[in-house]
Parts: C-alpha cells; sequence; structure tokens
C-alpha cells in the first residue's frame, strides 16, 4: 500500500508516528486444513499536509464523563453523526466524548484531536475531513470514518484518494460491493493506480474465498486486477502476497513459491505478522 490507510503533494504518516498495519487477517479453512490466508490489507492512504493549528492537548479519558451503557453510546454516536453531517462540529466533538470508547481511542490516537481541529477551523476543506476519516479508520471508527470521507466526496466527487480510503472502510465492515463502488469511482479519475487495483483485487479475492471451493471466476478477476497493478508498478510486496495466496489457494505451487519469495524480497518488516505468513507459506510449499 502507499503506506497504508494520496495526496495533494504531502508526505506519508510523519516519521514520528509507529508504522501502521499493512495487511488484513482473514481466518479460512480450506480442504480440510486449519489454514490462515493473510490477505493483503487494501492501501489507506494518508498524505496530507497537516494543517498549523493549535497546540491544545486533547481531553483526557480521565477528565471525561462517558456512559457505560451501550444503547446511550449508540444515541450519542447517531447524535454526534448528525451534529457533524450539519456543520456543529463543536457540539459532535462533545457528543462523541461522552462515550468511553471514543475517548479511550482519541487518547490512543493523539491525531484524531489535531484532526478535529483541523475541520472545525476550515470545514469547507476536503483535505480536513480526508485526514479526520484517516484517524477514526485507523483507530478502528469506521462508521464516523464512513461519514468524514463522505463528506470530503461532497466537496470534490473526484477526491480519489477519499474514495480509496472509502472502499478500505467498506472493505473492513465486510460491504463488498460497496468497496468496490468506491474504487471504480477512484479508478474512473486515476485508472493507472496500482494500489487502488491491488484494493479491488482484495475485494474479489475475499468474495471468492467466502465460498467453498472457491469461485474461480472472482478469482479470475481478482488475477487480473493483480496483473494490472504489477504492470503499473511491479515492486508493491501486498501484490506479490495477494499472488500467492491465489495461486496457493488454485493449487499451483511453483507459482505461488515464486510470488511469496518475491513478496520477501520487498518485504520491509513494516508487518511481521505477513512476513512470518510468507515463511509459513513457503514452508508449507516447498515440503
Amino acid at each position: 500500500m502507499s503506506d497504508e490507510f494520496e495526496h495533494d503533494d504531502a508526505q506519508p504518516a510523519p516519521e514520528s508516528e509507529p508504522p501502521q498495519s499493512r495487511w488484513l487477517p482473514l481466518g479460512l479453512g480450506l480442504i480440510g486444513l486449519v489454514l490462515i490466508l493473510v490477505l493483503a490489507w487494501p492501501s489507506l492512504r494518508d498524505r496530507v499536509t497537516t494543517r498549523p493549528g493549535s497546540t491544545d492537548t486533547p481531553p483526557a479519558a480521565s477528565q471525561q464523563a462517558a456512559t457505560v451503557n451501550p444503547a446511550d453510546d449508540a444515541r450519542q454516536y447517531e447524535l454526534a453523526s448528525a451534529s457533524y453531517r450539519a456543520g456543529r462540529f463543536e457540539d459532535a466533538w462533545a457528543q462523541l466524548r461522552a462515550v468511553e470508547a471514543y475517548l479511550l481511542a482519541a487518547e490512543a490516537h493523539p491525531e484524531i484531536a489535531e484532526a478535529e481541529r483541523a475541520v472545525q477551523d476550515d470545514p469547507s476543506s476536503k483535505e480536513a475531513h480526508f485526514k479526520l476519516g484517516t484517524a477514526w479508520a485507523r483507530a478502528g471508527l469506521l462508521e464516523l470514518a464512513e461519514i468524514a470521507f463522505r463528506q470530503a466526496i461532497t466537496l470534490d466527487s473526484q477526491y480519489t484518494d477519499a474514495h480509496t480510503n472509502l472502499g478500505v472502510v467498506y472493505y473492513q465492515m465486510g460491504r463488498l460491493p460497496d468497496a468496490l463502488t468506491e474504487y471504480d469511482a477512484a479508478l474512473a479519475v486515476s485508472p493507472d493506480d496500482a494500489d487502488v487495483h491491488h484494493n479491488k483485487a482484495a475485494v474479489y479475492i475475499q468474495q471468492a474465498l467466502q465460498v467453498s471451493p472457491a469461485d474461480d471466476s472472482l478469482l479470475q478477476q481478482g488475477l487480473r486486477e493483480l496483473q494490472l497493478a504489477l504492470e503499473l508498478n511491479p515492486d508493491l510486496p501486498q501484490v506479490h502476497f495477494s499472488l500467492g495466496v491465489v495461486y496457493m489457494v488454485q493449487g499451483q505451487s511453483q507459482e505461488a513459491i515464486a510470488e511469496f519469495k518475491r513478496f520477501q524480497a520487498l518485504d520491509d518488516g513494516s508487518d511481521p505478522q505477513a512476513t512470518q505468513a510468507a515463511q509459513n507459506y513457503l514452508t508449507q510449499l516447498e515440503q
């Protein structure tokens, strides 16, 4: 992924931030084997320029009143979502911080408070909404991330990175047809984006593996998207990993071995789970 959850001539996440996970684990049983197939996490982009703003620290959870009733929490999220859409951002932040889970997420991800301030300072900035959506997505607040990315797209319907990240959110929510719609919207603007072709392939592959035996027509669609991604950028490690998974499912052991070895050659070690999974698969395939 092009560094996870594009752009505007901006940079990837600051070096001071810990590397983000680049892979989405999927547990699947195939042919009587207990097998964990790790498909490449679709690219979640974060290349917006950090806006200068307040240096205030986010409110600490210990200083906030938080609800503990799930029904109350759901109601607070509904109120906050409505406030956000209406542009009442101070109300939205207050309503969100009445939820203990949100407070904990904000404490664990300080970039959330910074992104909230950016939205409040400039509600007409698509980049600000994109940045907040990305921060929420990284914190696992997927329903909120959907709202922020939707707002960015409302401000610019051809904002490819917002379509891409919204597709990733839908992928993580299991809304695979919606994810495909967003990736297609991104590709309509940027047809030569290798990462988005890979993301689209990941959807087809997951759809294929949801049935037993795996749906070959969907696997073939996934393979076509992976080949497109490789033609555009042959050095995307996650593409080689996904190809290895597909070939392994299809029983093409030698092809799978070649792809996992290519992944290892390109792997930067930022995701130990994927690194270990590739080695495990190679050990199994080479026996």
